[in-house]
C-alpha cells in the first residue's frame, strides 16, 4: 500500500493506493473515520484491481473545507466526481462504508456512466428528515454552528487518551482503534490533537426526505451489494427494510461483526466484495 494525493475541487485529497490491476476501485470511509478503515481488508489480500482508498475532506490527512464552508453530504458526491476526473478514470467500482456507502450510492445514481458496481458496507439509502421538519433541522444546525465558532481545539495529553475516547463509541478492538485514530492525530503543543475538522460534528442543515431518497435510488442502475454486520447498526437494517425494493439490483450478505465489520471480518468482506466486482469487471 502506497500513499497518494490528488487535487480535487481545490482540496488536497489524500489516501492509500493498493494493487496494480486494470479495474479501479474507489473506497469511501465512514463519518469521522479515514481510509485506514480499509487497511485490514487489503493488507492480507492480493487485489486484482487498483484500489484508491481516500480520506474525505475534513478527515484524516485531507484538506479541510474553507472556514466559511460546511460539510454537506451532497458535497462529498461532488468530491468523488472531482477525484475520478482528476485521476482521468473512465469507469470504477465503488466500495463505501456507512456514510461512504451513502455517498457511493448517490454518486452512482447521478453518474451511472462512471460506475460498474457498488458495494455497500453497513450503510444504504440516506439519512433523511421528514419534509415537515425542514425548518427545525436548519434552525438546529445554525445554532449548533454558532456554539462551535472560535472554539479552541482540544489538546490531548497522549494518544492513549484519544484511543480511550474513541473506545467509548465503538466496539472495535484496541488495535483497530489505534489503526484508525493514528491517521487522525498530529502532535500539538506538547500533546496531540485531531486532524478531523471540528465542523464535521455540526448538525446537517439539510437532508433529503424519504421521497427524494427513493427517487435517487430508482436512478441507480449499477448492480449493488450490501454487506451487513450481524451485530451492526439497527439503523442500517431499518433503511434496508424501507428502501430495498427500490433498487434495480441488490444482493445482501451478512458477516460476523459490528458496524465496522469490514475491519472485524476483513478477509470475509474482501472475499465477497472481490467476487462481486469480478462479475461486472467487463461492464
Amino acid at each position: 500500500m502506497q500513499p497518494f494525493s490528488v487535487k480535487a475541487n481545490g482540496l488536497d485529497i489524500h489516501g492509500i493506493k493498493c494493487g496494480e490491476g486494470k479495474d479501479v476501485v474507489i473506497a469511501l470511509h465512514g463519518w469521522l473515520d479515514n481510509c485506514a478503515s480499509f487497511v485490514p481488508m487489503l493488507s492480507d489480500a492480493n487485489p486484482s484491481q487498483t484500489w484508491y482508498c481516500i480520506d474525505f475532506a475534513g478527515h484524516g490527512l485531507s484538506s479541510w473545507r474553507s472556514s466559511q464552508a460546511h460539510y454537506y453530504f451532497i458535497d462529498y458526491v461532488d468530491d468523488v466526481y472531482a477525484l475520478i476526473t482528476a485521476l482521468k478514470l473512465k469507469k470504477v467500482h465503488l466500495v463505501g462504508h456507512s456514510m461512504g456507502a451513502m455517498v457511493a450510492g448517490l454518486f452512482a445514481s447521478c453518474f451511472s456512466e462512471y460506475v460498474k458496481s457498488v458495494s455497500f458496507i453497513e450503510g444504504i439509502g440516506c439519512v433523511t428528515t421528514n419534509s415537515n421538519e425542514v425548518t427545525a433541522q436548519l434552525r438546529n444546525a445554525i445554532l449548533n454552528r454558532a456554539r462551535l465558532t472560535n472554539k479552541n481545539p482540544r489538546i490531548y495529553s497522549s494518544k492513549q487518551q484519544i484511543y480511550q475516547a474513541r473506545a467509548k463509541t465503538t466496539d472495535l478492538n484496541d488495535a483497530h482503534i489505534a489503526l484508525l485514530m493514528d491517521r487522525n492525530i498530529i502532535p500539538s503543543h506538547g500533546g496531540f490533537e485531531l486532524t478531523t475538522d471540528p465542523k464535521l460534528k455540526n448538525h446537517s442543515g439539510f437532508r433529503f426526505d424519504e421521497a427524494q431518497c427513493i427517487g435517487a435510488i430508482k436512478e441507480l442502475i449499477a448492480p449493488c451489494q450490501l454487506i451487513l454486520g450481524d451485530k451492526g447498526y439497527a439503523f442500517v437494517k431499518q433503511n434496508l427494510d424501507k428502501y430495498s425494493k427500490y433498487y434495480n439490483h441488490l444482493s445482501i450478505i451478512e458477516v460476523p461483526g459490528g458496524h465496522h465489520c469490514h475491519m472485524q471480518s476483513s478477509g470475509l468482506c474482501f472475499k465477497h466484495i472481490h467476487a462481486f466486482m469480478l462479475q461486472y469487471s467487463a461492464c
